[in-house]
């Protein structure tokens, strides 16, 4: 079940391998933050959906990655809620359904991932242009995003073109749906389109309210 993290002093956590050496060097001291952890908590059990409380897990790097780069003060607080491999789409954008709400006291509810994250299937080289399957599939999703195609991002396994290459795990795209269940306005916009070593789409969309 997700797990939201109520550590007041979370620590940097360098969840990869393989990557230069500087990476692991950095630190990412944002505080955490208990009493939205209690009331996100709260909210989603109350919405009849089951959660759990971490106390000591720290800031993995789908957070303090782009926390870093949007706050590099370091000086808003951070809560986490985990994705769920086992959950399906429908309930982790019925999760930001329940979260949604967040919204209306200013906190910003964002999902870190990947437009196009082929881990395990491609190989990737600096300064390689992306493959076509790889710029179907995020044309795809850049269209279901922006024309706020809820059933088709439910169902992106069986519609989209080459969903098991773009997404071989789930752990890069379910955060999108969750994004997209707490939106009001469902049509997204594009914030940022970019390749990075061939088939690694770094694509990002907002929701704005």
């Amino acid at each position: 079940m997700p797990e939201v993290t109520t550590n007041p002093s979370p620590n940097t956590i360098h969840d990869f391998y393989g990557f230069p050496e500087e990476l692991y060097e950095i630190k990412y001291w944002a505080p955490g933050s208990p009493d939205l952890a209690r009331k996100t908590y709260n909210i989603i059990e109350n919405a009849g959906l089951e959660a759990l409380k971490n106390h000591d897990r720290g800031f993995d790097h789908g957070a303090w990655v782009p926390m870093n780069l949007m706050f590099p003060e370091a000086d808003v607080p951070i809560i986490q809620l985990s994705i769920q491999h086992h959950m399906n789409p429908a309930r982790h954008m019925n999760l930001g359904n329940a979260i949604s709400e967040l919204k209306n006291e200013g906190i910003l509810i964002m999902g870190s991932g990947g437009a196009v994250h082929p881990l395990g299937y491609a190989s990737f080289r600096v300064g390689a242009q992306p493959d076509q399957w790889a710029i179907d599939f995020e044309a795809w999703l850049t269209e279901a995003v922006t024309s706020g195609d809820e059933d088709s991002l439910l169902n992106y396994r069986r519609i989209s073109p080459y969903s098991e290459r773009a997404h071989p795990y789930p752990d890069h795209f379910m955060p999108l749906l969750t994004v997209f269940g707490a939106a009001d306005n469902k049509e997204g916009e594009v914030a940022h389109k970019s390749w990075y070593a061939g088939d690694l789409g770094m694509g990002a969309y907002i929701f704005d309210d």
